[in-house]
């Protein structure tokens, strides 16, 4: 039986938590369904746990975790990871043709040359924050060096978290997390997790302190410019959408 995590805490600072992170970036789903109203789309709920809700907006409860972050860590700490992140999901969705073809991602293209190395951490540190707040929705323990990292520390050491990019081989209307799979010690701290999310143009796969497969592209630490992208068959996707 897991150890459960307090949930009523801010999992970055320790701070009350009082806002809740979209489980899909709000960026993402507009892209998707537009600004307005979505006139009642039901989708399958993102904790997997079988149950329908509609989703009427961008905003929709149903598309959040619940208060898992002060609104400092939310807004203040952690906006440049969310522009960074934004900036990066534009590119593919425009360049979308192109990446399919090449299966190669230059962040400077991304965000410019003079620009990318403080940007592409930026982006690193954006998929930190998604994995965790999905580790703390699950009641797990965020490992101290992923906060410590958030918190703008210790980018320079090889830690235990990576992630993979594939573009996706079509464009699928659908927004999905996956599962998130792993294992924690008799303390509650994470062994090892997978998790990934998918997003109609791509699909970001995450680990902790476990290998992710090449055919899902090269594991990326926020430190090369160049990347090895995957690409996401549609065969991979679920069913129940």
């Amino acid at each position: 039986m897991p150890i459960k995590n307090k949930t009523n805490i801010c999992w970055i600072c320790g701070s009350t938590a009082n806002t809740g992170e979209h489980q899909i970036k709000r960026t993402d789903v507009t892209q998707m369904f537009g600004k307005r109203s979505f006139q009642g789309i039901v989708k399958t709920d993102f904790d997997n746990n079988g149950r329908k809700s509609v989703i009427q907006g961008a905003n929709s409860d149903s598309l959040k975790y619940r208060k898992n972050l002060c609104a400092k860590c939310n807004n203040e700490r952690t906006q440049l990871y969310d522009h960074a992140y934004e900036r990066f999901a534009n590119y593919i969705r425009d360049d979308f043709s192109k990446l399919k073809k090449t299966l190669c991602l230059s962040t400077n293209l991304v965000f410019g040359k003079n620009r990318a190395k403080k940007q592409q951490q930026d982006l690193f540190r954006y998929f930190i924050k998604a994995f965790g707040c999905q580790l703390n929705d699950n009641r797990i323990k965020v490992p101290q060096e992923l906060k410590d990292m958030l918190m703008g520390q210790n980018f320079g050491n090889r830690n235990r978290f990576r992630v993979s990019i594939c573009v996706n081989d079509i464009f699928q209307p659908y927004l999905h997390n996956f599962p998130l799979e792993g294992d924690q010690d008799l303390q509650g701290n994470p062994l090892n997790f997978f998790w990934a999310q998918h997003n109609g143009w791509f699909t970001v796969v995450y680990a902790y302190n476990r290998q992710i497969s090449k055919e899902f592209g090269e594991e990326w630490f926020g430190k090369s410019r160049r990347v090895a992208i995957g690409k996401w068959a549609a065969s991979n996707h679920r069913e129940d959408r």
